[in-house]
């Protein structure tokens, strides 16, 4: 155990270095201090790392170029700069970005107009529950716990009315009147603008996912309108409203120990028979009448997510939106040898995969 921690701590210092060097070239490069969006448009370290390791880019340079910044920011400022690093800049929708966007540059917007406008910039047709979930983001519920909850809600960027307009906060106003908040600021709507561009525009979509990119449980959530984050909690299915999400890793860890698995975990047999269909077996105890199952057969969509392997990290490639074909009852033994039922499902997927995805995914290398 105490091995395994040394090796998570200099990896963690491996890529603070790469980060830091990626930061000293390109400072050199641009004869100035570069921004987030500085990172991106030359192609170097993902700002996403950054932030990533730092939690703001304020914090970022206070680590690694104190003398470059020297303006102290106030801890409101500090908690803003931290939620929508997190919340919008990491976003895999433009909702929030461009509500935030208009409140910042004209002190007010309305739903239309911002539904208009990501219309124009993204081809991409908003729902009203879609623009409710983002204003409810912006105002700082989008988090995992409720102490998260209680502290983000200071952040107070918003005020939004039942005739659909959406202001800006006072207490925003007085902070945006700090410059170097106001442009660190800045920097985050543009690094998410850019980002988002690349990701949408000229590419196939499915209800808001676009075919083949990565996507973590938190992102998923967001892109569903779940009030919160239920990220800690989104293992094998979980049922959002309307849209049920399979997460599946193609290439289950090998327990050595008899230790590193939970209790009842099974052996899966997940895998895709060809570029439609695809075999996947439920959790431990979920038979076809259960309601875990029920969840999936009622659902209205139901999304495919698929990652190699652990070591990949936490995101997975979305492959589209799947129906059931075929339901039938099976077993397996669990960690302790006793049987369990389990349900065994043939999906078709909507959309061929794509042969090159299919051939990374099924390849042990």
């Amino acid at each position: 155990m105490k091995s395994r921690i040394f090796q998570s701590i200099d990896r963690l210092k491996g890529i603070k270095a790469i980060i830091k060097k990626s930061y000293r070239d390109l400072k050199y490069r641009l004869g100035r201090v570069p921004l987030l969006i500085d990172f991106y448009k030359n192609g170097e370290v993902d700002p996403l790392v950054i932030l990533d390791h730092y939690k703001t880019y304020y914090h970022f340079l206070q680590s690694v170029d104190r003398e470059q910044c020297t303006e102290m920011l106030t801890e409101n400022e500090i908690l803003t700069l931290e939620y929508v690093s997190r919340v919008v800049a990491r976003g895999k929708r433009p909702h929030e970005v461009e509500i935030l966007s208009e409140i910042i540059d004209r002190g007010w917007t309305d739903k239309r107009a911002v539904c208009a406008k990501i219309r124009e910039m993204y081809g991409y047709m908003v729902s009203e529950q879609e623009m409710e979930s983002a204003i409810s983001n912006l105002e700082g519920f989008f988090v995992s716990k409720d102490d998260e909850q209680k502290k983000y809600l200071q952040i107070d960027m918003i005020e939004n009315d039942l005739s659909g307009d959406i202001q800006r906060a006072l207490s925003f106003q007085e902070r945006l009147k700090h410059p170097i908040f106001y442009l660190y600021m800045q920097d985050l709507i543009q690094i998410s603008r850019a980002r988002l561009q690349d990701l949408y525009i000229g590419k196939m979509q499915e209800k808001g996912f676009v075919l083949y990119e990565k996507y973590s449980r938190r992102d998923v959530c967001q892109l569903l309108n779940s009030k919160r984050d239920l990220s800690s909690i989104m293992y094998g299915m979980k049922r959002i409203g309307e849209d049920a999400c399979i997460f599946v890793t193609y290439h289950k860890q090998e327990d050595t120990t008899g230790k590193e698995y939970l209790e009842g975990k099974p052996d899966y047999a997940d895998e895709f028979v060809d570029n439609q269909i695809f075999m996947w077996d439920s959790q431990m105890g979920r038979g076809p009448d259960s309601s875990y199952m029920q969840e999936v057969m009622t659902a209205k969509r139901r999304h495919l997510f698929v990652k190699k392997s652990d070591s990949e990290g936490a995101d997975f490639y979305y492959m589209g939106l799947f129906d059931v074909v075929e339901v039938r009852a099976g077993e397996k033994k669990d960690n302790h040898g006793k049987i369990r039922e389990i349900t065994k499902v043939r999906a078709r997927m909507h959309h061929d995969v794509r042969e090159d995805l299919l051939d990374y995914l099924r390849s042990n290398v």
